[in-house]
């Protein structure tokens, strides 16, 4: 019999953003192990998109619902998770085999863990989950002032743990090295670094600009406050007074983000010259793809500090096209491609900051570009998610005998593939 796969992100409200992307990511690799799931995700989704993405609205609270950041917020959301998940799994009649959660935070996990202790079978779930950001989404995971969320974390899993009684049915994942290097001593578990990003099987055509072409410069994503729109208008003034060879093509999606003051924003970028098109609309997987590929340059001049351990969906797609990216630097996702010089690093997270990177990138384009497409052709498909699942999915369907739960439990014994009892 085939595992019961349930897929969960509360965090999944609209088409905007990598939430919905990666979400889909993750069904395509379950359909080629000839596997379907389950999506259980915010309630706060249109019931347009839950019917165009069948999704199932189970969620009140998303991994952004944290205002005032104290333990007893932390618990709420626990058990505001635990009781969605409890309702909504039995309503569907569901008993999941193998759980996957694409973002994950403290009270997820440790609502889980609840879940698991309260209601969980003889034979606990193997469990896949992405740690996707610091413990405050707006602050450094290194900010002394999160030392007490990362301590939420340690007492998450250690419930976790304990209630599942078997490390390796837990799998933990970052996107990027420093990120799962800044849980680990929390988490109590390895973590594997594995991106997670929207399918792409080859690098695109390296565009060729014919003479007098202007070299075109692409953002897009959900313009939150992060992402450093705030920063493209006056970059662009400062280069366009410098320089005519540039076209600059600023996508932002605008109603789900953590900055109300992106829509005017864009509506000024929109109006500010006639080398700047703007677009805020949501696009499909193939638009955003077509929209990238035609970019000499992406443009991801993201804030450091809360970019200093986070991964972007969109570099890792950049990077699987073959595109150079100006980035700022301080940003682990884009460390070493700045090194190896298929990026360009922003040295100061300011206009001034960027436009002088936008302007080395631009003088040397033809260099890091030839970087950039050698190093997506050497580096190939990244099979990395396609491993972790497969695995998973061999181990939820390989049976446990009595006398290995019974000798787990009792005896503390090792049994190969089950983790003895701390």
């Amino acid at each position: 019999m085939k595992p019961n796969v349930i897929l969960i992100d509360p965090s999944l409200r609209s088409a905007d953003g990598h939430h919905l992307g990666v979400l889909e990511r993750f069904r395509t690799e379950l359909a080629r192990l000839w596997l379907g799931s389950i999506s259980l995700t915010s309630v706060h989704a249109s019931d347009e998109l839950n019917r165009q993405a069948d999704l199932i609205p189970t969620f009140e609270k998303s991994i952004y619902y944290r205002t005032e950041w104290t333990r007893e917020e932390f618990y709420e959301g626990a058990s505001k998770f635990c009781g969605d998940l409890r309702s909504k799994l039995r309503e569907l009649r569901v008993r999941p085999d193998i759980l996957i959660f694409p973002a994950a935070d403290q009270a997820t996990v440790l609502g889980l863990a609840q879940y698991l202790d309260r209601h969980g079978r003889r034979r606990p779930p193997d469990i896949l989950l992405w740690l996707m950001m610091a413990p405050h989404y707006r602050k450094s995971i290194d900010d002394p002032s999160v030392a007490p969320l990362l301590d939420e974390y340690a007492e998450a899993f250690d419930a976790l743990r304990r209630t599942v009684a078997d490390d390796t049915r837990i799998h933990v994942c970052c996107e990027t090295e420093a990120m799962s290097a800044a849980y680990r001593p929390y988490v109590g578990l390895p973590i594997e670094t594995v991106i997670v990003h929207k399918l792409i099987e080859r690098p695109r055509e390296r565009r060729i600009r014919r003479p007098g072409q202007p070299i075109r410069l692409v953002c897009a994503g959900n313009a939150n406050a992060a992402k450093g729109y705030s920063l493209l208008g006056d970059a662009i003034e400062r280069l366009n007074r410098e320089r005519s060879d540039l076209e600059f093509l600023i996508h932002g999606t605008v109603e789900q983000t953590d900055y109300p003051e992106g829509r005017q924003e864009l509506q000024r970028l929109a109006g500010l010259a006639p080398n700047v098109t703007v677009r805020t609309d949501i696009l499909s997987t193939e638009e955003y793809l077509a929209w990238l590929a035609q970019a000499d340059l992406l443009l991801q001049p993201y804030d450091p500090q809360a970019y200093r351990t986070r991964g972007s969906g969109v570099f890792a797609e950049a990077v699987k096209l073959g595109i150079p990216v100006v980035a700022t630097k301080g940003c682990d996702f884009s460390r070493a491609a700045i090194e190896q010089g298929r990026a360009v690093g922003v040295e100061a997270f300011s206009a001034e900051g960027l436009a002088r990177a936008v302007g080395i990138a631009a003088d040397h384009l033809d260099e890091i570009s030839a970087r950039a497409t050698r190093f997506a052709e050497k580096a190939g498909a990244d099979k990395n998610l396609e491993t972790l699942l497969a695995r998973t999915v061999a181990a939820a369907e390989r049976p446990r005998g009595w006398l290995d739960r019974k000798l787990k439990r009792y005896l503390g014994v090792r049994v190969p593939g089950i983790a003895a009892l701390p």
